[in-house]
């Protein structure tokens, strides 16, 4: 199947999912995940109507995005967030979703006082405290966000994670929802292709999905 059509399918799945459980579409907003995928892809995607993409590599993005057409288009980091690559990244990015170190949130602050334009911020959490994984503990959210927004002045807009892969994903959604509402956070992101309806079902309103939409990394639609 093309892009295009897989992208159709998706959408009129979540439109299902919404009505099913009482959701509004128009507030998910999906991120297709546009990382190692062709220029070709993305703009047969963009053509489609849709105007929101992932990516996790500035180096890629640096040599893929310089060819695509970037009028009305979002751009989510979704990489691993370095200090010393965050000047580059937030002349780039609209939204950096995966804040968790003070440094890197020192380092914005520090642009920030520079007058420089500072994308929408998530703080990633590490929501199944898995050793191997980036973000924030569940229990030290609190005082992160606290630390982000009083010390370094930052407006948080929003928090991401992604659950353990061995595991059902529903309670750690349904905890990844109870710490972003009880924080009066706006934005929570979080289910991929392999379990985006439970995300929504839970409460998520940004959703990435990549492999459902663009096909597997490296085979052509």
């Amino acid at each position: 199947m093309s892009v295009v059509s897989n992208y159709k399918n998706l959408i009129s799945n979540v439109k299902s999912t919404c009505k099913k459980h009482n959701r509004n579409f128009d507030e998910i907003n999906i991120v297709a995940v546009s990382k190692q995928q062709e220029a070709k892809k993305i703009d047969l995607l963009s053509s489609a109507g849709h105007s929101c993409f992932g990516e996790n590599r500035l180096d890629e993005v640096l040599s893929k995005w310089k060819y695509i057409d970037r009028k009305n288009i979002k751009l989510h980091f979704i990489g691993a967030l370095q200090s010393k690559k965050v000047k580059d990244i937030i002349k780039i990015f609209d939204v950096i979703e995966t804040l968790d170190t003070e440094s890197a949130a020192e380092k914005i602050s520090m642009l920030k006082n520079r007058n420089l334009k500072i994308p929408k911020i998530y703080v990633q959490i590490n929501i199944g405290e898995e050793s191997q994984k980036r973000g924030v503990k569940p229990n030290d959210f609190s005082q992160f966000l606290n630390m982000c927004v009083k010390k370094y002045n930052l407006k948080i807009s929003g928090a991401m994670c992604m659950p353990p892969l061995d595991k059902e994903p529903n309670k750690y959604f349904k905890d990844m929802v109870y710490i972003c509402r009880k924080e009066k956070l706006e934005n929570i992101s979080m289910g991929m292709s392999n379990d985006y309806k439970e995300a929504i079902i839970a409460g998520a309103n940004n959703i990435r999905v990549g492999s459902l939409v663009f096909g597997e990394r490296g085979k052509k639609n």
